[in-house]
């Protein structure tokens, strides 16, 4: 008699339990087929953070001369550049949090299966990326804002490839003599003939001839600012100093090389990951790379690393406040503090009689009021 009395109490809790039920929230995370999806609902996502590292970097190419190989022979120079290389320099760094769904993080909402005929309706605000923006019976009014945000490359070039005096005079005269013998009886005579033609200078005679180029120049420097030629040039003897100085400069470049730089930005797009506290963002030929340096405050590591699974609760994200640094060889281009959705804990929010609103770009739960 007893024991029925107990059974019948148990159906009673069950079915009371079963009725409340009817009109709550069901939300799953989605793995898999794991979801129950045959009842109505919708899906959202959790958001994570993407970094968006815009580098102000400097190119240093780096190219040997023409005539490398006599910079000795003809200038008595050991530095100089004997190979191809291409470095990069960083000049400055900025770095901008973006926000997108999690693949990792899909939850799907069940509606309650029986909905009351006093029940308000209530609204689920979403962000343009699918994850969730407010809930309640005032959401879903005011939508959202954004700056249009242009993407600029800005390319300067310093310097030219090209070597300029390389490619002039290549050619020389050449002039051969042909005798030619004509005998008469007991006279010969003979008749000399010039031929001329074009042949190509090898790049001893070019490493020469630019040799003297550049001795010459440096003589006329001397007799202009030495005052040699007694003709008061004014100022006009700076400029024609500085035409020397530039065309002396070409013609060392074709024995010591030159180098090339060209500033632009570099964007690139970095998701941050829990097991990665440093990473390389941009490569660099000579291994000096550009890394990011990414240290967690342990804002969040007082609460429950676990959610709460209970019906009638939402799953929401609280984002860790970590420490980002942009390096180069030691040097530090960036530094600042950014919230990092995926680096922070998961929690849930009760749906009963509440309304709720969600940062839209962490997802942390920002404002939340209880009705009576």
């Amino acid at each position: 008699m007893k024991s029925t009395r107990i059974l019948t109490l148990f159906l009673i809790l069950f079915l009371l339990g079963s009725l409340n039920s009817n009109g709550q929230f069901v939300v799953k995370k989605v793995a898999g087929n794991s979801a129950n999806t045959s009842q109505d609902g919708f899906y959202y996502a959790l958001p994570q953070t993407i970094l968006k590292i815009d580098l102000l970097i400097e190119k240093i190419k780096k190219i040997p001369g023409p005539l490398a190989d006599y910079a000795e022979d003809y200038l008595g120079v050991s530095d100089y550049i004997r190979y191809n290389s291409q470095s990069v320099q960083l000049i400055n760094a900025e770095v901008t949090p973006l926000y997108e769904a999690d693949p990792e993080q899909f939850y799907y909402v069940q509606y309650p299966a029986e909905k009351s005929k006093d029940e308000k309706a209530i609204a689920f605000q979403f962000t343009k990326q699918g994850t969730l923006l407010g809930y309640g019976d005032n959401v879903g009014l005011e939508s959202e804002t954004h700056v249009t945000e242009v993407d600029q490359t800005i390319i300067m070039l310093e310097g030219d490839e090209n070597f300029s005096y390389y490619a002039d005079y290549n050619r020389r005269k050449k002039i051969d003599t042909i005798v030619r013998k004509i005998s008469i009886d007991t006279i010969t005579i003979e008749r000399f003939l010039f031929k001329t033609s074009w042949v190509d200078k090898s790049n001893n005679e070019k490493a020469n001839e630019a040799a003297k180029k550049i001795s010459e120049i440096r003589e006329s420097r001397f007799h202009l600012i030495s005052g040699y030629q007694e003709v008061n040039y004014g100022e006009s003897i700076k400029y024609m100093n500085d035409q020397l100085k530039k065309l002396e400069k070409k013609y060392l470049e074709l024995f010591l090389g030159k180098e090339v730089k060209t500033t632009e930005i570099q964007s690139v797009f970095y998701i941050p990951q829990k097991d990665k506290s440093r990473d390389i963002v941009y490569n660099d030929p000579d291994g000096n790379h550009i890394e990011i340096n990414i240290m967690a405050n342990n804002t969040t590591s007082q609460l429950p690393p676990d959610p709460l699974e209970k019906i009638d609760n939402i799953y929401y994200r609280i984002p860790q406040i970590v420490n980002v640094n942009i390096i180069q060889k030691g040097s530090t281009y960036f530094s600042s503090n950014i919230a990092i959705s995926q680096f922070g804990i998961i929690a849930t929010a009760p749906l009963n009689r509440t309304k709720l609103l969600f940062d839209d770009q962490t997802g942390n739960l920002i404002n939340i009021v209880r009705e009576q």
